[in-house]
């Protein structure tokens, strides 16, 4: 009779034993699920706190063709999320291709020695038109596009280039 208990015993040892081990997994599981949550949560806060606003005017000569080839826009943080202040967070698509970074440079105009591009500033983004395709010749007369994107964030540009400019 002395088994009864014994046998009675080790199951419930071994039931206690399985429970822990699923209780385990499924704390893993929730904390896990709650992290992606939260980091979703930040993402999305990031992406609607960001908000810039191209400020140039097209007929305003944005290309310089007769000096160094190059596109120069304003843009103002109109959000409120804080970026850099070189423009880094920004990428820049230029008639449908990628700029890569190198080929592009900023300045904020707004505030001098800032550390973060902020709501109200202007950065002055600079694209190197000979770095773009290859191309040594600049830009070619007619319609051209900027596309720029920052978390989530998009904007876009058009301009004409004619002879004489």
């Amino acid at each position: 009779m002395a088994s009864v208990p014994v046998s009675h015993l080790i199951l419930f040892i071994a039931s206690l034993v399985i429970a822990a081990g699923v209780v385990g997994t499924i704390t893993t599981g929730v904390d896990r699920v709650s992290a992606a949550v939260d980091d979703a949560g930040l993402d999305a806060t990031e992406q609607l706190r960001t908000d810039v606003t191209i400020i140039s005017d097209p007929s305003a000569g944005v290309y310089n063709a007769s000096g160094d080839q190059n596109v120069t826009l304003l843009i103002k943080n109109t959000g409120t999320y804080r970026l850099a202040p070189d423009g880094s967070d920004l990428d820049v698509v230029f008639d449908g291709a990628y700029v890569r970074p190198d080929a592009t440079s900023g300045e904020l105009v707004s505030a001098d020695g800032a550390n973060a591009w902020s709501r109200g500033d202007v950065l002055r983004l600079t694209i190197n038109a000979n770095a773009l395709d290859g191309s040594s010749d600049g830009l070619a007369d007619g319609d051209h596009r900027v596309f720029l994107s920052v978390n989530g964030d998009e904007e876009l540009f058009q301009f004409r280039v004619e002879g004489g400019n």
